[in-house]
C-alpha cells in the first residue's frame, strides 16, 4: 500500500514539474532569475507553513534534536538555495540543451547517493532502464554536445539536489515529511535573501501587478511539487523516484506544443518515449498495474 501511494506522489510531483517547468518559462521574463527563485520560494514557504499549521504539526519542531535541525538546515543550504543559483547562472550563460541534459540526469547521481547512504540495491534491471533513459535523454539535444562552465554549473546544482533528496529520504525515516519540506524552503530563503542583499538585488526588487500574479500560481506549483515529491521520497528509493520525476519533460513538451506551437521533432518524441519507458521499465510492470488500478480506485470516472 504504501508502494503504491508512494509511486501516485511521485508522478503527481512529475505533472506539476513539467507544467512548473512551462509556467517558469513564462513568468521568469518578469524579473531577474534570481529575484524570481528567491521570491518563488518565499511564497511556496508561506503555503507549507499554513500546512503545517493547518495539520497542527507545529509542535514537532520542538521535538527535534540539534542533529537533526543541523541536517534540516544543511538540505536548505543543498536543495533550497545555493542549487537554485547555479542553475539559474548556468542556464543564464547558455547552453541549455545540455544543461538539460546534465538536469535529466539526476536520477543516476541520486540512485548512486542512495546506494552509497542508504544502501538501497540497484539491480541489473535499474542499471538498463537507467540507461535507456538516458539514452532518450540525448535524444533531446541539439546542436551537439558541449561542456563549459555553464554546464559545470548546472551539474553542481544537479549534484547538490541529487545528494539533497537522498539525505531527506533518510531524515524522513524519523521526521515528519513536512517538517523537512518547511525546512528546506525556511532555510533556502534565509541563504537566498542574503544573496540578494550581498549583490544589491535587494534593493532593486520592484514588484508588479503581473509579477505578483505570475508569483502566486508559481508558489502555488511549487507548494504542490514539494508536498508530493517529498512524500513520495518517504515511501520509494530515491532512484525509482527520480526517474518517475524525469518523465515531467514530456509534460512540458506537450504543453509547449499546445500552447506555444513548439513542433516536437520526431527524434525528441522517440527520446521522451524511452524516457517514460525506462522509468516504467525501473518501476515494474506489477507495481505500475497496481498503481493503475489504485489511481481509478481513488479517482473514479478519470480513468477508464
Amino acid at each position: 500500500m504504501e508502494r503504491e501511494r508512494g509511486l501516485l506522489l511521485a508522478v503527481a510531483a512529475a505533472l506539476i514539474s513539467g507544467f512548473s517547468v512551462f509556467i517558469n518559462g513564462v513568468a521568469v521574463t518578469f524579473a531577474d532569475p534570481f529575484v524570481y527563485a528567491a521570491l518563488k520560494n518565499t511564497g511556496a514557504l508561506l503555503f507549507l507553513g499554513a500546512a503545517l499549521l493547518a495539520f497542527r504539526e507545529l509542535g514537532n519542531l520542538r521535538n527535534l534534536s540539534l542533529r537533526q535541525w543541523g541536517m534540516l538546515a544543511l538540505i536548505g543550504v543543498i536543495g533550497g538555495s545555493i542549487p537554485f543559483l547555479l542553475f539559474f547562472w548556468g542556464l543564464k550563460l547558455g547552453g541549455a540543451a545540455v544543461s538539460s541534459f546534465i538536469y535529466r540526469s539526476l536520477f543516476l547521481f541520486a540512485g548512486v547517493f542512495g546506494f552509497i547512504i542508504l544502501k538501497e540495491r540497484i539491480g541489473a534491471k535499474d542499471i538498463a532502464a537507467g540507461a535507456v533513459m538516458l539514452i532518450g535523454s540525448a535524444f533531446l539535444v541539439s546542436g551537439g554536445f558541449s561542456f563549459g562552465f555553464p554546464q559545470m554549473l548546472v551539474l553542481g546544482a544537479t549534484l547538490m539536489w541529487a545528494l539533497e533528496y537522498t539525505l531527506s529520504r533518510k531524515l524522513m525515516a524519523d521526521i515528519n515529511p513536512r517538517v523537512v519540506m518547511v525546512s528546506r524552503m525556511f532555510f533556502g530563503a534565509i541563504v537566498l535573501f542574503v544573496f540578494l542583499a550581498a549583490n544589491g538585488s535587494l534593493t532593486t526588487i520592484t514588484i508588479t501587478t503581473d509579477m505578483l500574479l505570475w508569483l502566486g500560481i508559481t508558489s502555488l506549483l511549487l507548494f504542490g511539487f514539494v508536498s508530493a515529491w517529498y512524500s513520495s521520497l518517504k515511501h520509494l528509493p530515491v532512484l525509482q523516484a527520480s526517474s518517475i520525476l524525469a518523465a515531467g519533460g514530456i509534460v512540458t513538451a506537450v504543453l509547449n506544443l499546445a500552447f506555444l506551437g513548439k513542433a516536437v521533432a520526431p527524434g525528441e518524441a522517440f527520446g521522451l518515449l524511452l524516457i517514460l519507458g525506462g522509468a516504467l521499465a525501473m518501476v515494474g510492470a506489477a507495481d505500475t498495474l497496481r498503481t493503475l488500478q489504485k489511481a481509478r480506485e481513488l479517482l473514479p470516472g478519470m480513468v477508464r
